[in-house]
């Protein structure tokens, strides 16, 4: 067994060796050249990530800003069931009760335009922070002071003010904060508030319309929202990409925070900033025409979906005697179809557009690869449509009606998800703009349908009815066409367009 002197003798023999017989004598300094091709041969660093902040983070904005989004079409359908209670209640016509429902869809859909432009260009958490609070307030103030119907209409214009900015403004957060390939399956989660709410306001606001519970309808909405408010107030932080970039400055700082009401630009990230919003903007918008194209093309689409559930009760409870209640369950059907197809196309549309990613030469996919998939939904819907109308005409089975609607549903889903998503793409620096323009079309068209349906009913009957409403979605698949094959070249319009108003 050897020694520690003759093992470290054996090891200082071996180096003297291998200096001897290497080439190379190794050299203490590099010269300049040298130098130069060693950092030439490092690999180029990463790139920053889309989001600094931790996946526990995005997926808390994105079911904050979801719960939010909730309550604009809630506050909306929760009021119906007590409409025929509060002509008692307030002592007033049917026609001045009616007026307080078409007062708040007409400010639910200017209002968005006015709310999603300032958190373009101000930030997000501030119209969060005003928005979510005059409902709040709003609420609370129609759950304690006296019934009159003056105070009626006055608090519902904020009520409806805090709740449809809150849902536009919600889409750009959700652009913020997840890069394109998985921002459909998140806008899909994000969906949910509008597409539930019309669906569970009913079943809610049958619990409370009766003449003792009656403030418990605008109780209810006040006692959920406080929650979120505080996680907003307390917990959200500014995403505007404008303002904070991925959020790296931030990112790192506790959950908790004394809230500011307006954050300071803390980013050195070269990232398009919104224009001062105007009216001219949003006619710009439309100047796009895959803006113009898919905007209508939803409004169209939703005025149907719209009609058939203004027509529920009818049909439910003169065609086939259900009670209100039964009424109020027959909208889970289409709903909870709306709620599994939203999450399933939004996986479907990031997997499809993953693949065509991975088969591009430049690892680049356009955005209208993102409707590809509306040309099913729009035939889904047409055909759930038309069924519904002649089965409901011809009193089929209940159960082939509700399957009608969830069909129809379905195909709006498919539809909603896969546009709100392209036009992300398409214009990211106005993302909430885009949605609240799309939210306006869709809310008039509304409007507009729950005023003539009765009457068209009446004229046409069921069948023939919902067939017209079938074929309006036919008639949009040309426009998702048109913006497949000429996408490119208003892309490169736009983008024309932008730098010379610059």
């Amino acid at each position: 067994m050897r020694s520690p002197v003759d093992f470290e003798k054996a090891v200082h023999y071996d180096r003297c060796r291998e200096s001897i017989d290497s080439d190379e004598l190794p050299s203490p300094h590099l010269d300049e050249a040298e130098q130069s091709l060693t950092n030439d041969d490092l690999p180029a660093p990463p790139p920053p990530p889309y989001s600094a902040f931790s996946i526990n983070r995005r997926r808390f904005i994105l079911g904050v800003v979801t719960a939010a989004g909730f309550f604009g079409p809630l506050c909306g359908a929760v009021y119906l069931p007590s409409l025929k209670l509060f002509q008692t209640i307030f002592r007033t016509s049917e026609t001045a009760v009616n007026g307080t429902v078409s007062m708040y869809m007409v400010v639910f859909a200017i209002a968005p335009l006015f709310g999603a432009a300032a958190s373009d260009v101000g930030g997000r958490k501030t119209v969060y922070m005003v928005g979510l609070g005059s409902f709040l307030v709003a609420n609370t103030l129609l759950a304690l002071l006296p019934a009159h119907i003056a105070l009626l209409y006055f608090l519902r214009i904020f009520q409806a003010f805090g709740s449809c900015i809150v849902f536009s403004v919600g889409a750009g957060t959700v652009a913020d904060i997840t890069e394109p390939a998985s921002r459909a399956s998140a806008l899909a989660w994000f969906l949910m508030g509008p597409q539930l709410g019309p669906i569970l306001g009913p079943l809610i606001g049958g619990q409370f319309a009766t003449e003792t519970k009656w403030r418990w309808v605008f109780g209810f909405l006040s006692i959920t929202s406080l929650p979120v408010y505080l996680a907003i107030l307390f917990c959200m932080p500014e995403t505007l990409r404008s303002l904070v970039g991925n959020g790296t400055v931030i990112a790192h700082q506790p959950w908790f925070s004394i809230p500011k009401f307006r954050t300071k630009p803390c980013t050195d990230m070269k990232v398009p900033k919104a224009p001062r919003p105007s009216f001219r903007k949003f006619m710009r918008l439309l100047k796009y025409p895959p803006h113009l194209i898919v905007s209508f093309n939803g409004a169209f689409q939703f005025a149907g979906l719209y009609g058939m559930y203004i027509s529920f009760p009818t049909i439910w409870q003169e065609g086939y005697n259900w009670t209100t209640a039964e009424v109020g369950y027959a909208f889970l059907c289409p709903g909870i179809a709306m709620f599994i197809a939203s999450i399933f196309v939004g996986r479907i549309s990031d997997y499809m557009r993953k693949k065509a990613i991975a088969n591009s030469p430049d690892g680049k996919v356009a955005p209208e690869r993102r409707i590809v998939i509306q040309i099913p939904g729009f035939l889904l819907a047409a055909a759930g449509k038309i069924m519904f109308g002649w089965f409901t005409q011809n009193r089929v089975h209940p159960a082939a009606g509700l399957f009608s609607a969830a069909l129809a549903a379905i195909g709006v889903s498919v539809v909603f998800v896969t546009s709100t998503s392209f036009q992300t793409e398409c214009d990211p620096a106005q993302t909430a703009s885009l949605v609240a323009l799309g939210g306006f079309l869709r809310n008039v068209a509304a409007a507009i349908c729950a005023a003539i349906m009765g009457s068209i009913l009446d004229a046409m009957g069921w069948g023939w009815a919902f067939t017209g409403l079938g074929i309006l979605d036919l008639l949009c698949i040309p426009g998702i066409l048109i913006i497949m094959a000429r996408g490119a070249k208003f892309r490169e319009a736009l983008k024309r367009d932008q730098q010379l108003s610059k």
